[in-house]
């Protein structure tokens, strides 16, 4: 089981200068591989007043230099509000300043106010990332392009440089429905299953995605993920307890921003969800019992953590990490 650090729990606050949220991240990354964390990813949204969201590629470009070994992974990148031929450049040019460590994680997005912004709707969301990644592959060949498609024309295009990785970075499309499942099997190299959905929902998820692959014969060049949230702590009340807040303040915010849609599966974004349902939650053991019960049974091979009782002192998150290196990473499958 490889696993991920979220690094925008480490980059959020409002209030506290962001240059130094930052160099506390760097210090945070560079012990992240001895802790035996694989990667770090971090996530994207617009105008997300009051909540920050530092932009992926910069960010992860300057954590590089700090990030030997780990994988760069964006967690995720909106397609259909990008450029993609100048999303194609940027991934060349973070795939080579991170010496081929990147992933391209990438999902539809679904706030009407960052769509609005990129001149898009939802309803034309699912065919602009279509799109846009079949365009971006196009582009990392290396040969020269001629694209006629719906939303983007491009003639006699050739990129300069073509990605370190060959014949590009890993694609791990995010998948809260079966037609997106779907897609991940038949686009990507990986399924990426979000934070929200219950843990039922997950094993939907799973089986709609195995399924499609089966069907598309693409098993020997497929894997799932998932982005979880974390409540760990030496027992599950204290867990739980330090947990709560953080929860429910989860819930409001993407029940704010409509994340629910009627094609996804439940998104739990009511307040009052119990933690277990949706959460890894409690002492190590009964955390690893949760990743392995899906490593197993759902054939999880990537998981991302982002925290519910992160502290909030920097010392303090030093020593809360190293206690999930030491207690929780080494009970998980190899």
């Amino acid at each position: 089981m490889d696993v991920a650090l979220y690094i925008r729990d480490f980059v959020d606050d409002p209030v506290k200068p962001m240059f130094q949220q930052i160099e506390d991240a760097a210090e945070i990354v560079r012990r992240a591989r001895s802790w035996g964390f694989m990667g770090i990813y971090t996530p994207q949204h617009w105008v997300g007043h009051p909540t920050v969201w530092m932009q992926p590629i910069p960010l992860l470009a300057r954590l590089a230099p700090e990030a030997a070994g780990l994988k760069l992974i964006t967690g995720v990148m909106l397609l259909p509000m990008q450029n993609p031929v100048n999303l194609a450049e940027q991934i060349i040019t973070l795939d080579h300043i991170s010496n081929g460590q990147f992933v391209l994680g990438a999902g539809v997005g679904y706030r009407e106010t960052e769509l609005e912004a990129a001149g898009t709707t939802r309803k034309d969301r699912a065919s602009r990332f279509e799109e846009c990644l079949t365009l971006m592959k196009l582009l990392w060949s290396g040969e020269e392009v001629n694209f006629d498609g719906e939303h983007w024309q491009v003639h006699n295009a050739r990129v300069a440089i073509t990605p370190l990785q060959k014949p590009h970075p890993p694609v791990w499309i995010a998948a809260q429905s079966r037609r997106a499942a779907r897609r991940a099997a038949v686009m990507a190299d990986a399924c990426l299953l979000g934070p929200q959905p219950a843990w039922k929902d997950i094993r939907y998820l799973a089986r709609m995605y195995w399924d499609a692959v089966e069907r598309h014969g693409t098993q020997s060049s497929s894997m799932l993920g998932a982005h979880r949230s974390i409540a760990i702590a030496k027992d599950r009340e204290a867990a739980i307890r330090q947990a709560e807040a953080a929860a429910e303040g989860k819930a409001g915010m993407y029940g704010g921003w409509a994340m629910q849609e009627g094609s996804t599966v439940d998104l739990g974004l009511t307040r009052g969800r119990e933690l277990s349902e949706w959460a890894i939650v409690g002492s190590p053991q009964d955390c690893a019992e949760t990743i392995t019960r899906c490593y197993e049974e759902q054939g999880l091979r990537y998981l991302g953590l982002g925290h519910l009782n992160l502290p909030k002192d920097h010392s303090a998150r030093l020593e809360h990490l190293q206690f999930i290196s030491e207690e929780l990473l080494p009970l998980l499958p190899r």
